[in-house]
């Protein structure tokens, strides 16, 4: 080859190189293009602390959590109290939720990802997301729709179970563009249940505990003291060890399964109830009213009266060193139970539905209250 071949074989590869510099530089400048939003906050500059609602509507209902002065509540339940830590989990989740991928969404693919708006039963329907501000401006509206599932062997290898890894959404009027992002937000639906506040009453430290229906007394059983065991009132006859047992286990910790949102529409039973009063050591009194069965759950009605004791009665035998470490500890419970017996004053304008096992123990009648005899041998 000559010097003018040369650089004439020299000239064709720089085009050539040119050419393939050039298409690279273009393939990757279309990629950066349809990704330009990767990495970027889900929602920028969102500022947890002026959300006041957070609105959630799917294919099988709508609900709303609201913030006032005492905390969060949801709508649809009459207004109780929501779980403050599961609201917040949500909202920190979407302030720092990043998008990982973006890209134009075809109007075909829209039912199959499950980002149709739900309304009218659609097929396909995501689950539409708003924030609002006090003055019930939008903060945010997501249309939530797909879990992207990560494969049974990747996932959970040893129990061969598939895992939400992400989800497909669309953010607020840009219906045209698909966001993912790496969190599959499974807290947000509309069932209401998850949103309560469980707890209801504690009652513990019973040392009394009554049954009456329609004024008529069932059976009582006192104790002494919380170490000592219970008795039935008014007779000479000791109830069942265990039997006696549960009933105190099942005041000690009374949760809810739901809210009842409209009890005049429902049959509760509440009108001709199974009233529980339970008297406690620390002063306060409880009365559960125990109405009918629905399904798995009991309707119930609680109230709780009085205040804790102001004073300590020392212990036999105290020594003097240990008295202002008692007093301490006492002063210290009795505040608790002060802050404890705030919430519950105020459950008493809600119906409930609680759950058969923390109830049927309080339905028995006196003679299942007693040991059961034992068959005597042929």
């Amino acid at each position: 080859m000559n010097r003018r071949q040369f650089l004439i074989a020299l000239a064709v590869l720089v085009v050539l190189a040119g050419a393939g510099a050039a298409i690279v530089l273009s393939e990757r400048s279309a990629w950066k293009s349809a990704d330009s939003r990767a990495g970027q906050k889900l929602i920028p500059d969102l500022r947890i602390d002026q959300v006041a609602e957070i609105g959630i509507r799917d294919a099988a209902g709508e609900l709303h959590l609201v913030r006032g002065e005492a905390g969060w509540s949801v709508r649809e339940r009459a207004g109780f109290a929501a779980e403050t830590d599961r609201v917040a989990e949500l909202l920190v989740k979407l302030a720092e939720l990043k998008v990982v991928q973006s890209e134009a969404l075809p109007e075909e693919q829209r039912a199959r990802l499950e980002l149709v708006e739900p309304k009218d039963k659609a097929q396909g329907a995501g689950t539409l997301l708003e924030l609002k501000d006090p003055k019930g401006a939008t903060l945010a509206r997501l249309l939530l729709g797909k879990k992207i599932m990560k494969s049974a062997a990747v996932a959970s290898p040893s129990r061969g179970q598939s895992e939400a890894t992400g989800r497909y959404l669309t953010k607020g009027s840009d219906a045209g563009t698909m966001l993912v992002v790496a969190e599959p937000l499974a807290q947000v639906e509309s069932k209401a249940e998850p949103w309560l506040v469980k707890d209801l009453v504690r009652a513990d430290g019973a040392k009394s505990i009554a049954a009456s229906k329609d004024g008529k007394l069932r059976w009582r059983v006192t104790r002494e003291s919380e170490s000592l065991n219970w008795r039935l009132a008014g007779s000479a006859e000791k109830p069942d060890l265990q039997k006696a047992t549960d009933l105190a286990s099942s005041l000690g910790w009374v949760n809810l399964v739901d809210v009842v949102a409209d009890p005049a529409k429902v049959d509760t039973g509440l009108a001709h109830a199974v009233v529980i009063k339970a008297e406690t050591f620390d002063g306060p009194s409880y009365t559960l009213r125990i109405g009918n069965r629905a399904g798995d759950n009991y309707y119930l009605g609680v109230a709780v009266a009085g205040e804790p004791r102001k004073t300590r009665a020392p212990a036999k035998g105290e020594k003097a060193e240990d008295k202002a470490k008692n007093d301490k500890e006492f002063e210290e419970r009795r505040a608790k139970l002060v802050e404890r017996l705030e919430r519950e004053k105020k459950l008493e304008k809600w119906t409930y539905l609680v759950g058969k096992n923390v109830v049927e123990p309080l339905l028995r009648d006196r003679a299942q209250l007693l040991p059961e005899k034992k068959a005597k041998k042929g």
